[in-house]
């Protein structure tokens, strides 16, 4: 994809805006930490390097590229990114050693102590400086290294990378570190198996991709509550389901009916008037937008659904509508859906093929969801890429506009799920 770019104009009015969009901007995806009862408890924002090849984050210790960091994420605004959860953030040497003012309140951030920065008496003098005005940090990728001992008084959290190999001997591992006043965080957890196991073993926070992948159902047939959800989602999916359709099957659940009016007329979406029927909401709205609404409501009813997992499809939906409408591709109201369904297989808790073949699909959304392909595979595709902060190299008037569609989809996702909720 590549945007369009406007032609040149001597309009004074317009330089303004012109050098906004030429500052130089940081990428940043992020990813959710969830606690013992798989809520989301924070997230950690994902940096890549505005100036190295592919935005790849580079270690190295560079003052301003701390504060390139922490100036951009004072301007946006932590709320919009994280919806009032702490963010967690890497930082560089150079960030604590020379003492940058934080722009954050202590409660709003956990400062990551990468794993590959020197420890010695300036180090150990600054993060005992920050402990003592009451920020929280974190030891990144603790590999049970004696040079971590003098840091251990100071931190709050400790983040163990998660293998099969360190898996084995883990317990053994921890155990000095349980005595400790500190929460224990295990990172890069895979499955849902290895969840259980680090549960069991005590760990208090989690991280990795086993809240967003499905237990793979070993059986075709499918238990009574998704058959009910596939159901409802096959008729709410199917091009040939009309308004009057979509309406009367919203109907038929009081309380669907209860939190789609009051969704409607929240101030996440602000309409002007009072919408007081689901006929009008499909009219004003559009039934494209309702039958993805309807949608994500069943699938907060399905006991597979997280909150994060939600929040990550609503997040989804609202990036592709927008970069549908950024490129000129496509339809933005078949974008929002594409990337609604896009966690399908999390919501039924099968793989992505068997839930394509459980839903009658439009075919240019199953195969943008299936395959990546298509004018709404590209989209889609551009929009997993901006969740981890890994797009390709583009111009600063690409880039700039990209960030503020992240942070804006990011918003109207946590207000619609807040509404939700």
């Amino acid at each position: 994809m590549s945007v369009q770019h406007a032609s040149q104009t001597p309009d004074p009015s317009l330089a303004a805006d012109q050098e906004e969009s030429a500052q130089p901007r940081v990428l940043v995806g992020r990813q959710a930490i969830l606690d013992r009862d798989l809520e989301v408890f924070a997230y950690e924002l994902l940096f890549r390097d505005d100036q190295a090849k592919n935005f790849c984050f580079e270690r190295d210790g560079d003052l301003a590229t701390s504060r390139t960091i922490l100036n951009a994420f004072f301007e946006i605004g932590l709320e919009r990114l994280t919806g009032g959860r702490p963010a967690f953030l890497n930082l560089t040497r150079s960030f604590f050693t020379d003492k940058p003012p934080i722009p954050f309140e202590p409660d709003s951030v956990v400062l990551e102590i990468l794993e590959d920065i020197p420890v010695d008496d300036t180090l150990i003098a600054s993060v005992k400086a920050l402990h003592d005005q009451g920020y929280q940090l974190a030891l990144d990728d603790f590999v049970f290294e004696d040079k971590w001992q003098p840091l251990l008084p100071y931190v709050d959290l400790i983040k163990v990378e998660i293998t099969e190999d360190t898996l084995r001997n883990m317990a053994e591992r921890i155990e000095p570190l349980r005595k400790l006043p500190v929460k224990l965080l295990a990172e890069k957890v895979e499955t849902k198996e290895q969840f259980r196991q680090l549960h069991d073993l005590g760990f208090d926070l989690f991280q990795g991709y086993f809240f967003a992948r499905p237990d793979i159902v070993a059986q075709k047939q499918l238990s009574e509550s998704q058959l009910v959800v596939t159901r409802i989602l096959a008729e709410l999916s199917s091009p040939k389901t009309e308004l009057k359709d979509i309406a009367n099957l919203i109907g038929q659940d009081p309380a669907l009916s209860f939190k789609m009016l009051r969704l409607v007329n929240s101030a996440a979406i602000g309409l002007r008037r009072e919408i007081d029927s689901i006929q009008q909401a499909v009219v004003l709205l559009g039934l494209q937008r309702v039958r993805a609404w309807a949608m994500l409501f069943v699938m907060a009813k399905s006991g597979n659904s997280s909150r994060e997992l939600l929040n990550l499809g609503l997040l989804r939906a609202n990036l592709c509508e927008r970069l549908s409408r950024m490129y000129g591709k496509g339809n933005p109201d078949t974008a929002y859906t594409v990337g609604l369904l896009s966690i399908l297989d999390g919501i039924l808790s099968m793989s992505m093929q068997q839930a394509l073949e459980e839903l009658p699909l439009p075919e240019p959304v199953r195969i943008a969801i299936g395959e990546r392909a298509g004018e709404y595979g590209e989209i889609l595709l551009r929009a997993t890429e901006l969740e981890n902060g890994s797009c390709s190299i583009m111009d600063e008037t690409e880039k700039a506009h990209l960030m503020d569609l992240f942070l804006d989809s990011s918003e109207a996702a946590f207000a619609i799920l807040n509404e939700v909720d």
